[in-house]
């Protein structure tokens, strides 16, 4: 599919500003990126996400697409000669769908995700980036490796340790390498003033 005209509009700190912009780099799609102003939204955003007025959105061919999990799906659909987001087992792609889910759910908030000792160990048991490539699942957890370090710094959150949750940790570690994330995790800086602007 044509990369022509392709546009992102996002909250440069937001987590789900991250997972659209990790979907687009993971599948080396072209696009622009357009950054927001939460305090005055602009004529575009309200006219691209009417029912909620919310972004991220992306826009491609004059059509808009809100919301970064169906942003994701989109993209993966959109772009099916690129890189796959989900693996061809039919099984091994419904429980994509469903850490996905679960992560969207149950740890977008980083908070939540700290005080539940249930999400660890669950989570820990995902073996998530396998180094071949990022996949759906992949894109909803990383964010939480660019806000984790802020959280724990300023709330005094418990963040589980290396030994309590190995493999969350070496995701950690590997996804915040990964060129993708190079470009989609603004620096801490830019994400103090996030929390600043919206508390």
């Amino acid at each position: 599919m044509s990369t022509d005209s392709v546009k992102l509009l996002i909250l440069r700190a937001s987590p789900y500003a991250m997972r659209a912009i990790l979907g687009l780099e993971a599948k080396g799609v072209k696009y622009e990126l357009i950054e927001e102003d939460l305090s005055a939204q602009s004529q575009l955003w309200l006219e691209s996400n009417p029912v909620y007025k919310k972004i991220p959105v992306l826009l491609h061919g004059g059509k808009a697409i809100p919301e970064s999990l169906f942003i994701v799906l989109y993209v993966h659909e959109a772009w099916p000669e690129r890189a796959a987001f989900f693996p061809s087992d039919p099984y091994a792609r419904a429980m994509t769908h469903f850490w996905g889910d679960f992560i969207d759910k149950k740890v977008a908030h980083v908070s939540t995700y700290c005080t539940a000792q249930f999400g660890f160990t669950q989570l820990d048991a995902k073996p998530f980036f396998n180094g071949t490539g990022i996949g759906y699942a992949d894109i909803f957890l990383a964010p939480l490796a660019a806000w984790l370090r802020l959280f724990v710094e300023l709330a005094g959150i418990r963040a589980p340790t290396a030994e309590e949750a190995p493999k969350l940790h070496k995701f950690f570690n590997a996804i915040r390498e990964h060129p993708a994330t190079k470009v989609a995790f603004p620096d801490p800086d830019e994400l103090l003033s996030y929390v600043t602007m919206a508390a």
